[in-house]
């Protein structure tokens, strides 16, 4: 293989776009590739806003990795004059029973995240747009908020351009073949030989490198969006003014997992309004050939289960879009170098509470590209936890 010096990042969504950026920022010769022309809506980084905290239930792990992200976020302003993050705050409601409250607030306390535990009363008294069943508490973390994918897509594109980096859109890639020492790229009538590769393709990981998406069984999902705007008289009540994003465990009244909402606002990008969704189980598809247009009926229920959340609030729903989640098989992000082709460095399997970290994981992704030490602190995502297979 030919000996060249060039870092190739394929997918510039969220994470590819963020990769480019930190690799052109340490001066490495980095080519971005993409199949489409950007920003696009046919992955995962799109849809006006995505919920950022760091009070965080998953696991303990993430609450530094977001700590890092939002000064990334901070960091991408200042170079760009773009804001990114709008700091709303966060509102996680639920029993007094919720295991994913009680996770948040012990990620809270062992982390010394600045909180506010509400009990019933206050959580009224707060935000009395909301209706909460009695014996509902909530968490409400101030400095956290929400980041708009579509911008942030293209302040970090707009920093790789400055340092240096080149981009091509409307590209197809065939084929990742690799070793430890370099990389070759098929596109449709050409090759591209690079030093190495970080692959941050989504949903098309599975199509470009199988073994490692059976490894982590990576699993594409549908997952729907509705935006509805707030009546009249909750107009001010329901916007980042005044309230928060929110997510709310119903202790699986309507399925395993957690409403959530982003409140109106000037910044987001989209259909305007309310934002809201569910995250839980979703619909396996083939991210080439699903229907994208939103089921009549998940969009009337989403709208009508919100609605016991938010009684007389909002107009029936007005847009509806979906979007790809790449599912792994334990819901923790895969970020690693492949074991037998250390040339190249995927991100994967973000499971649909990704995004918020862009900026922290470009910079990991990055590291990685460059053969650097892996972070204190990142082993938690890497691929040691499956059975990889090796020598394939």
């Amino acid at each position: 293989m030919m000996k060249t010096d060039l870092v190739v990042v394929i997918g510039l969504g969220g994470m590819g776009s963020a990769a480019l950026a930190s690799l052109a920022r340490r001066g490495a010769r980095v080519m971005g590739l993409d199949a489409r022309r950007l920003p696009h809506d046919q992955g995962s980084s799109h849809g006006g806003s995505r919920v950022a905290r760091t009070a965080y239930y998953e696991h303990p792990e993430y609450v530094p990795l977001a700590r890092a992200s939002f000064d990334g976020w901070d960091r991408l302003e200042q170079e760009t004059g773009h804001r990114c993050l709008h700091r709303s705050g966060v509102l996680l409601a639920g029993s007094a029973e919720s295991a994913i409250l009680r996770a948040s607030l012990e990620s809270a306390r062992a982390h010394d995240v600045p909180t506010r535990w509400l009990d019933p009363d206050g959580l009224r008294a707060t935000f009395p747009a909301f209706r909460f069943e009695p014996g509902f508490h909530a968490l409400l973390e101030p400095d956290a908020g929400f980041v708009v994918p579509e911008t942030a897509i293209e302040a970090h594109l707009a920093v790789a351009r400055r340092h240096g980096a080149s981009i091509r859109t409307e590209v197809e890639v065939q084929a990742v073949e690799g070793d430890d020492d370099g990389v070759e790229i098929r596109l449709n009538n050409e090759t591209i030989t690079a030093s190495r590769v970080v692959v941050t393709a989504g949903s098309w990981t599975s199509r470009l490198l199988p073994d490692l998406a059976a490894a982590a069984s990576l699993r594409p999902q549908r997952k729907i969006m509705v935006w509805c705007r707030p009546r009249d008289r909750f107009r001010d009540a329901c916007s980042d003014r005044r309230m928060p994003a929110w997510l709310i465990d119903d202790d699986g009244r309507f399925g395993p997992g957690v409403y959530y909402g982003v409140p109106t606002s000037p910044h987001q990008v989209g259909p305007g309004g309310m934002k809201f969704g569910f995250h839980g189980p979703g619909l396996d598809v083939d991210p080439r050939e699903f229907d994208r247009r939103p089921p009549p009926e998940v969009v009337s229920r989403f709208a009508r289960e919100v609605a016991t959340y938010l009684p007389g609030v909002f107009e029936p729903p007005h847009a509806a879009k979906a979007c790809l989640y790449t599912m792994s098989g334990d819901e923790h992000f895969v970020i690693d170098r492949i074991p037998d082709r250390q040339a190249i460095v995927v991100a994967a399997g973000l499971s649909g509470h990704g995004f918020k970290f862009a900026p922290a994981i470009g910079d990991l992704l990055a590291s990685l590209a460059l053969d650097r030490a892996r972070p204190e602190g990142t082993g938690f995502f890497s691929l040691d936890r499956f059975k990889f297979p090796s020598g394939s």
